[in-house]
This record gives structure tokens, C-alpha cells and sequence, in this order.
């Protein structure tokens, strides 16, 4: 009997097993089923795997359950996580990003959560708070809406290297016509006032042409250097529309990005309504945003997991990468799963850094832990 036969008391007893455990073992296992697909070492991955217990501490000893309370703007299902793998010049990198979970139920008790969070990461090597710490006050409210995001954070570790630490912030915390005057303090504390401007002043334009300003990304490491990353969603509009936050960047290759549009939504025009997302990174010292990222929704686009793996392993293979490794992943993670078991990957990102070089390319996995859908906000 395959796995598309399996009955149904059996698909049901996997996901009673999997809601059974605890947040930190559920994404324990996903982490270490990612890291065996890259071939990591192990010893090294045990390592990693305590900084994991540590920030996900203690919300994470808490049974995973049929729902999350309050559900996370992180997933569609409202879980509050998700893994991805970024190929960085053709070397992986494994991520986290979570909301941690306070003790009530509450948006607010995941506010404090992840703010209690960020100062405990002020003691990790060569991590620095003190840039976030100057902008807190900004990004926090006594009533934070349900369904958005609260303060989050995000944990990525390349094989050989320290794991680094970003945290996530919602410029939308005091009302979506308000984003932008909270953006543009932030970047005037953070030394990015100039390199903001060009993006700041076309504000009105974006949000009139449906590209929505909704999260902002702070890298924790310590020195000058750290990005500030901003994120933009993009509602229902014409493919090559796409372009116009992206095309902001220095560093962005347009013919490039849409090849990878083309690869990824199996068409190069028409209409793309499952709201894709850009991302601007910005460093002090520049005189705008360095590098565009985009984020290619593969659900209500592609007509399988597999079809969406697939594309992903194409565009992997015109950039120069390896897609072996991806399929391997895939592979740990579904091995012993029914096949109806939902879409794991949830976005392809891609980023051009020059010419000369392969294009940094992510895959985001959430894991359609809970049946019900997230309520919509």
C-alpha cells in the first residue's frame, strides 16, 4: 500500500503524535531532519541544537496542541514558527524564525516574551542589543492586534560558525498609516536616515501601488556593519509590478529576478495574487537600500509540493547550485509522512549580489501543523 492510500485512522494518529509533543521537540526534530539533509556534523549540530532549547526557552516545553494561542502571524495555521535554508554563495545556512509565547495567551504576553528574549541574548558571543534597545520603544504597545507580529526573532547557523541572531520588529504596531513615520525614526536612530530616504519619500507611491511596508529586521551582531533589513508584502498585482520596490536596491538585477519569477511561477507575466514579499537591506555608511530580496510564494501557485520542489531545483541549477541537497532535506522531512500530509515549502527567496556570482536562494518550510486556518485580521 503506498502513502496516498494510507487510511485515514493512520494519517490522524501521525498528527495526534505530532501535537502531542512539545514545541521544543517538534522543532528539534525539524531542525536536526534538516541538518542530517545537509550532512551536517553532528557534534555540531548538538551544539546548535542547545542555543535552539535556550531561546526557545521556556514556551518550548509546552505541547504543540491543536491550536496556538494566540494564533502567529509567522504561518497560515497560526503555528509560531518556521524553518528555512538559505544557499549563500553556494554554502548553506539553516534559520529559525519564531514568536515566542508568553504565559497568558495574550499578543501583549508574546510582546514581553520576545522582548524578555532579546535582553537575555545580550550575553551570546559577539551579539549586541544595544542598537535594538535604542529603538524599543517604537515597536511596543499595551493592546498589540491579534494576527500581527509582536516582537520576534530569528537564529541562523552556517556549519563552522557561531549562530547569529536577528530580531523582528512590526512598524505597523501603532496603525498601518503611522508605518512609515515609525520606519523612518527607526532608521534616523539607527545612523540610516540618508540611506532610508529614497525609499521614505516614495512612501505614499508604494503604499498606493499595493506594496504594503510590514516588518523590519535588525541583525543582533555586534559593530557598525549589521543590516537593517525592511520588508514590503505586495497585494494582488501585474508580475513585472513586483520590480518597483526591488529595483530601489543597488545591487538588484532585474532581468535576473525575473528569470527566477519565471522558473518559480511557471509564467514570466500576468497577475500574482498570493502576495509575494520584498525585502530592502540597508547598512550605515550607503546612501540607499545595498540589496534586494525577494520571497516567491509556492502555495495557490504551484500544483504539488513536488511540482514546487521542482522549480525551486531549476532555479537552483541555472544559479550554479547544487539542488541535491535540497531534495535531501525534503526527503528527512517527509520520510514516513502521508503524502496529503500539506505544503512544506512556503517561499523561495532570491537574491543577486553580482553579476559574477550565483544568487543566494532560500526555502522557507512551515509544517501545516494545525487544520484550522488562521483567522484572518
Amino acid at each position: 500500500m503506498t502513502s496516498a492510500q494510507l487510511p485515514d485512522e493512520i494519517s490522524d494518529l501521525s498528527a495526534r503524535e505530532e501535537t502531542a509533543k512539545t514545541f521544543g521537540q517538534f522543532l528539534e526534530e525539524k531542525w536536526t531532519a534538516v541538518c542530517r539533509g545537509l550532512a551536517t556534523d553532528q557534534w555540531e549540530t548538538e551544539t546548535v541544537l542547545e542555543d535552539l532549547r535556550e531561546v526557545l526557552h521556556p514556551w518550548g516545553a509546552r505541547p504543540v496542541g491543536t491550536r496556538c494561542e494566540p494564533p502567529s502571524f509567522v504561518s497560515a495555521d497560526g503555528f509560531p514558527a518556521e524553518l528555512s535554508v538559505s544557499w549563500k554563495a553556494g554554502r548553506p545556512e539553516v534559520r529559525i524564525l519564531f514568536e515566542s509565547l508568553g504565559t497568558d495567551g495574550t499578543p501583549l504576553g508574546c510582546q514581553e516574551a520576545g522582548r524578555e528574549l532579546t535582553r537575555r541574548l545580550a550575553g551570546r558571543p559577539g551579539t549586541d542589543v544595544a542598537r535594538y534597545l535604542d529603538i524599543e520603544d517604537l515597536f511596543i504597545t499595551s493592546a498589540p492586534d491579534r494576527y500581527r507580529a509582536t516582537i520576534w526573532h530569528s537564529l541562523a547557523w552556517r556549519p563552522g560558525k557561531r549562530p547569529h541572531y536577528k530580531v523582528y520588529l512590526n512598524p505597523q504596531v501603532q496603525g498601518l498609516d503611522r508605518a512609515y513615520d515609525v520606519q523612518a525614526e527607526a532608521m534616523r536612530r539607527l545612523g540610516l536616515a540618508e540611506a532610508w530616504e529614497p525609499v521614505g519619500r516614495r512612501g505614499e507611491e508604494l503604499a498606493e501601488r499595493g506594496h504594503e511596508l510590514e516588518l523590519m529586521a535588525l541583525d543582533l551582531d555586534g559593530g557598525d556593519t549589521s543590516r537593517v533589513k525592511v520588508y514590503f508584502r505586495h497585494l494582488p498585482m501585474q508580475m513585472g509590478e513586483l520590480d518597483t520596490v526591488a529595483e530601489l536596491a543597488h545591487r538588484y538585477e532585474p532581468a535576473r529576478a525575473a528569470r527566477a519569477r519565471a522558473v518559480i511561477y511557471g509564467r514570466d507575466n500576468g497577475a500574482v495574487s498570493n502576495e509575494p514579499m520584498t525585502c530592502l537591506a540597508f547598512r550605515e555608511g550607503a546612501p540607499g537600500p545595498q540589496e534586494a530580496n525577494v520571497y516567491l510564494r509556492l502555495p495557490d501557485n504551484t500544483g504539488s509540493d513536488e511540482e514546487a520542489a521542482e522549480r525551486i531545483a531549476r532555479l537552483m541549477e541555472l544559479e550554479g547550485i547544487d539542488p541535491r541537497p535540497h531534495a535531501e532535506i525534503l526527503r528527512q522531512l517527509t520520510e514516513g509522512q502521508p503524502e496529503r500530509a500539506g505544503a512544506l515549502q512556503e517561499l523561495c527567496s532570491y537574491r543577486t549580489i553580482s553579476p559574477e556570482m550565483p544568487a543566494d536562494i532560500g526555502v522557507y518550510l512551515r509544517f501545516s501543523t494545525y487544520t484550522a486556518p488562521r483567522p484572518e485580521h
